[in-house]
């Protein structure tokens, strides 16, 4: 009985995230909510970390969060795996499937790691999408030079982030509207610029604009979530205010691929 109880708390200690986790001092946005501090709060999820990380991201009823040399891997609210990560997370990714930025390496749960320094990843159907200062690569493959910021993507097209946005795979120039800091790819393309939230066909076209300081972008599919002033608002695709998030149904996992820069 006593071995037991000893086992069972070198398994406890093993999964404890490291003590070095960074502390947030302002809430993080996911898919559907945010992360303040080590409680996770968002449509059709309620969750308490272990302790407080900047490393969180969900997709649908999987939320993955990282700390340095630990990642863990949520599904419904509840632990459902923890994984050693070779490294201290740099981003990490749950669309559309999980991957973790490492200092030297990218980290992908259940296929080991791969030897590519990357500012920003994507692991995809086709492959790992990524970025370093050099350009836009598809596994070992470079698809186009030049200096991105990020990567976003749907289940047809890759953007990858500059001036303007290069989409693959035909490789057609997008034009911004201004400086975007976060974008969601969905039938439109959604990109965040100080100015406010852009509306753009896939093409690029204008289709509309929400002025504000908005700091982040994410979506479930239906409905897009950005933070003000440190507070969630949640907006239609037609980037009208919609309902209280407490009186909605959880957002479904979709095909949908975001990444929201982090803004200084």
């Amino acid at each position: 009985m006593r071995a037991g109880l000893v086992a069972c708390g070198v398994w406890l200690a093993a999964c404890a995230p490291q003590a070095q986790s960074p502390v947030n001092a302002d809430p993080i946005l996911i898919e559907g909510g945010v992360v303040e501090g080590r409680v996770v709060r968002a449509a059709g999820l309620q969750l308490a970390l272990p302790s407080p990380t900047r490393w969180v991201a969900r997709n649908g009823s999987t939320l993955l969060a990282a700390y340095p040399f630990q990642l863990l891997v949520y599904h419904n609210g509840f632990i459902q795996d923890s994984l050693p990560l070779p490294g201290v997370p740099t981003f990490v990714r749950a669309k559309p499937r999980p991957l973790v930025g490492l200092e030297d390496r990218l980290f992908l749960p259940g296929l080991g790691t791969l030897a590519y320094k990357a500012k920003d990843a994507l692991s995809t159907s086709e492959g790992v999408y990524w970025l370093n200062n050099e350009g836009l690569y598809l596994e070992r493959r470079l698809l186009a030079e030049g200096r991105f910021d990020f990567l976003a993507a749907s289940e047809r097209y890759v953007y990858a982030f500059a001036r303007e946005a290069l989409r693959l795979p035909d490789y057609l120039r997008v034009p911004l509207p201004a400086s975007v800091r976060a974008a969601v790819v969905l039938d439109d393309l959604f990109v965040l610029t100080p100015e406010g939230i852009y509306r753009l066909s896939l093409e690029g076209l204008r289709l509309g604009f929400r002025a504000g300081a908005y700091k982040g972008l994410e979506a479930d599919g239906t409905y897009l979530y950005t933070l003000e002033s440190g507070r969630l608002v949640t907006l239609g695709l037609n980037l009208g205010l919609a309902g209280p998030l407490q009186n909605r149904a959880g957002p479904a996992a979709g095909s949908l691929l975001t990444h929201a820069k982090e803004v200084p």
